[in-house]
């Protein structure tokens, strides 16, 4: 696949060299290579055109020889055209050009520009000061993954250069320079070693991007090792809480309320099944399952739910009671009487020998009359007088 594209590096604006004519001389890093992001519509693939897709660009291809000899005599321009510079549009959109090839900077590739138009050098001094190479390229698919840790779905080669662009924001961002005479003189460099082994000077504003590349990579390092350490301490977490369940369901209290559970079932069960009835089983829902098979085989309990063999079984407990009632009722469904018992029985006692006495006492002039016979006596006398 061969397309267009505009590839950008950034630089910051430090000395400027104007001729004569009042043409602007600057040096300055115009490309990198390592991984830049692009749309999917700008390489012509198909799917979503606003996809994000990275792009590797390789030392091999970036500083190949013929890669940067391309740079020499390419055009510099305001802005991207809408096409690339050829000799129809050159006269429109030229405002200066590259001499020399391009050469290797570290991660860079520094050209030598001279801009030549006044309001782009106006523009410049204005502060618009970052580059965008326009080129083409060959894009190689095939997914890996660089020496720093950093993914790609597709690589870069046979890059050969159109132009250079003057612009407002460039793609690899503000991390790129004029290289020109420091009147100022050299400042002593600050090293440090960034997460991929790479010495950089931070104390070169160049190196900014690098440094804050490093620093992003880091960050999400570190996020991600938060969250497994957060999931790592939710499973040790509840680890914990299991054990305490466990250590809490096998106390001696957990256990004798266990025991006296198992046995209240075995004895319903034997209530249910009949007293021949035995089950090994420790779980509560299967014993009651066995003694449910035992009273109503013609029924399949192997498959039923938990809720359906508490019901069944419960039902079954019920009925045995109403059972027990029924042989407490006459022959005719009524339900017998229930012997007195306790102070109603003696009471009651009482009140019939007080019947036997009055009925079997003969009554003669001699005999003293028995409480019963007075109080009869007495009762009869009355109603006489009332008669009277």
């Amino acid at each position: 696949m061969k397309c267009t594209v505009f590839d950008r590096a950034g630089y910051r604006i430090t000395q400027r060299e104007y001729t004569d004519e009042g043409f602007l001389k600057v040096p300055g890093r115009v490309a990198r290579t390592g991984i830049q992001e692009y749309l999917a519509r700008e390489l012509g693939l198909d799917g979503d055109p606003n996809r994000i897709v990275r792009v590797y660009r390789p030392e091999e291809e970036v500083f190949n020889d013929a890669s940067l000899s391309t740079y020499d005599g390419s055009t510099v321009t305001n802005d991207h055209p809408k096409e690339l510079v050829t000799a129809k549009n050159y006269k429109s959109v030229s405002v200066g050009e590259v001499r020399g090839p391009g050469r290797r900077d570290g991660d860079f590739v520094v050209c030598d520009l001279i801009i030549k138009d006044q309001k782009t050098i106006d523009d410049i001094n204005r502060g618009k000061c970052e580059l965008s190479a326009g080129y083409t390229a060959e894009y190689i698919y095939g997914p890996g993954v660089t020496a720093d840790g950093q993914d790609y779905e597709y690589t870069q080669s046979g890059i050969q250069i159109n132009h250079n662009a003057v612009v407002d924001r460039a793609r690899a961002g503000a991390n790129a320079r004029f290289f020109d005479n420091n009147p100022g003189g050299n400042t002593m460099p600050v090293l440090i070693t960034t997460d991929s082994g790479r010495s950089v000077d931070v104390a070169d504003p160049a190196n900014a991007q690098v440094v804050a590349d490093s620093f992003d990579r880091l960050l999400k390092r570190a996020t991600d090792a938060e969250v497994k350490a957060d999931k790592a301490q939710a499973t040790a977490d509840k680890a914990a809480e299991d054990l305490a369940e466990a250590r809490k369901a096998s106390s001696d209290e957990a256990i004798n309320a266990r025991v006296v559970l198992i046995g209240n079932t075995q004895a319903m069960a034997r209530k249910v099944a009949g007293d021949g009835f035995t089950c090994d089983s420790l779980d509560v829902i299967e014993i009651k399952r066995a003694a449910l098979a035992v009273a109503l085989p013609k029924r399949d309990w192997s498959d039923k739910s938990a809720g359906y063999v508490e019901a069944a079984f419960d039902a079954e407990s019920d009925k045995d009671e109403d059972d027990d009632d029924d042989d407490e009722k006459g022959e005719k469904g009524e339900k017998k009487p229930k012997a007195p018992t306790g102070d109603t029985a003696a009471l009651f006692a009482q009140f019939v020998q007080l019947a036997k006495d009055g009925a079997t006492t003969a009554a003669t002039t001699d005999a003293k009359p028995t409480p019963y016979q007075a109080h009869k006596q007495s009762l009869s006398g009355a109603h006489k007088q009332k008669g009277a």
